[in-house]
């Protein structure tokens, strides 16, 4: 899985909220070596090779999302050892412009987990980059490479903070709005996001399709306590959201804490936002009312 936090390839500074770069630091196959076994292997960031496991080339593999943005991923290829070895020979020299490289995908990558050990070739278009990833028509390499791919289903699959809000799917039903500068976590069966100051828990919790979603909120702020800086009541449809808000003890300061709910025939959402600043109560807000309910 890509692990890099998004930045220039090249200069390492911070990128706009529409094109990223996310790296994959070692070929899947090398995962299942310890960290020191790793770091001992041959190569450096961009050529690698461990014995019994494959030689590797890092390459670029840019991709369409809608919206116009660009997500430009760097992946390895497995080649052969004695392609290996070429390039890493003429890798500065000016050969290095016709460097052309064939091999297989060595890293799954989301969401096309089946890329990994799919066909590929590399190319040298520029002279002060990595290759990058070219593919047959046909084949699933050149799909990936040349269709448009829906900008939040392959953001959201990114865990670390993004310097854009996306759309996040947590279950079939639910989705919301991840704010930006948020991860993505998960904690046994549960996803969290959090960040400097803020941070969103999410519980998802059937109800009896027969329950009215006022009751069912109801029953489950029975025991919320009463004080309370303010409380929100808010219904579209089948749709019932009711939140509060209030200051809290934790870690030996004061929290803010919004409890939200938004409740439709079947299934219930409980969020719980906590923020630093009260100045904050207004992106509270806005998370709990861009949780949406969807068909599955």
């Amino acid at each position: 899985m890509p692990d890099h936090l998004p930045d220039c390839p090249c200069c390492g500074g911070a990128l706009s909220p529409v094109d990223f770069a996310v790296r994959s630091t070692w070929p899947d196959p090398m995962l299942a070596l310890t960290p020191p076994e790793r770091e001992a292997t041959w190569g450096n960031e961009h050529l690698r090779a461990a014995e019994g496991i494959g030689a590797f080339v890092r390459c670029l593999m840019p991709v369409r999302l809608t919206g116009g943005g660009t997500l430009e991923y760097s992946v390895w290829l497995r080649v052969p050892a004695p392609m290996l070895r070429h390039a890493s020979e003429i890798w500065e020299a000016p050969e290095y412009a016709d460097l052309r490289l064939e091999g297989t995908v060595a890293n799954a990558v989301q969401p096309w987990a089946e890329m990994l050990g799919a066909p590929a070739r590399a190319e040298v278009r520029e002279p002060d980059s990595i290759p990058y990833l070219v593919a047959d028509e046909g084949t699933l390499m050149h799909r990936i490479l040349h269709d448009e791919w829906d900008r939040d289903d392959v953001l959201s699959r990114l865990t670390y903070a993004l310097p854009t809000p996306v759309r996040q799917r947590i279950t079939t039903r639910w989705s919301l709005d991840r704010s930006a500068g948020l991860e993505l976590r998960r904690h046994e069966d549960r996803i969290y996001f959090t960040g400097p100051g803020r941070t969103v828990h999410l519980d998802p919790l059937g109800t009896p399709a027969d329950s009215p979603p006022a009751d069912v909120i109801r029953d489950l702020t029975a025991d919320a306590p009463r004080d309370r800086d303010g409380e929100l009541t808010e219904i579209k449809d089948e749709t019932h959201r009711y939140a509060f808000w209030r200051p809290a003890l934790g870690d030996g300061r004061i929290l803010h804490n919004l409890h939200g709910y938004v409740a439709v025939p079947g299934d219930v959402l409980h969020l719980v936002c906590v923020f630093d600043d009260p100045a904050d109560l207004p992106w509270a807000q806005h998370v709990w009312r861009s949780v949406s309910p969807e068909e599955g």
